[in-house]
């Protein structure tokens, strides 16, 4: 059987396309998810997730989309979502359970060198930024918001981060040397 008759049958709910669905496409999931993971059990959780919102999002799979590129799709958005509810969690204060007052202060310091960071960019980079990086906003929703062409806000948010590191790579070792405590 081929991809398109699974895809068929899948979407018709076939629990027997589904099995030969995921025996073709977990074990490649799951290496290609390790690589960036590097945690067993976080794998594992990601590459069910994917074959979870596989079953529900059936019906959105597009007649000749590739079913590889839908499900590797799926995994990215899951491994970056992973990457950001990490991070997030790091920047949080509120969730930041240091009892090491150095920590806290090293992270209030790195706080102030990005505001004064932010200070040396271009007015259109500190606002790409801002959406991008703190607001969590796509690149899409923030050349919409700001109504500059995706492009632009690529281009804009590539120079502002190549200017940020270079102005806070000292910063930059205190933070991550806090964050990878």
């Amino acid at each position: 059987m081929n991809e398109e008759e699974l895809v068929y049958q899948l979407k018709q709910e076939s629990q027997d396309a589904f099995n030969r669905i995921y025996n073709m496409y977990s074990a490649r999931l799951y290496a290609y998810c390790m690589q960036y993971v590097k945690s067993r059990e976080d794998t594992e959780e990601i590459v069910q997730d994917v074959f979870i919102k596989l079953w529900i999002n059936r019906h959105s799979i597009i007649h000749g989309e590739h079913l590889s590129a839908f499900i590797f799709k799926i995994a990215k958005n899951q491994i970056i979502n992973r990457y950001k509810s990490r991070i997030n969690s790091y920047y949080n204060e509120e969730q930041c359970s240091v009892s090491d007052t150095s920590a806290i202060v090293e992270y209030d310091d790195f706080c102030k060198s990005l505001k004064k960071a932010m200070k040396n960019l271009s007015s259109t980079q500190r606002e790409v930024i801002e959406c991008v990086k703190l607001n969590q906003m796509s690149v899409k929703e923030t050349a919409v918001k700001l109504r500059l062409k995706e492009q632009t806000v690529k281009n804009a948010l590539s120079a502002g981060l190549k200017v940020l590191k270079e102005i806070l790579k000292k910063s930059l070792v205190l933070i991550l040397s806090f964050v990878l405590k």
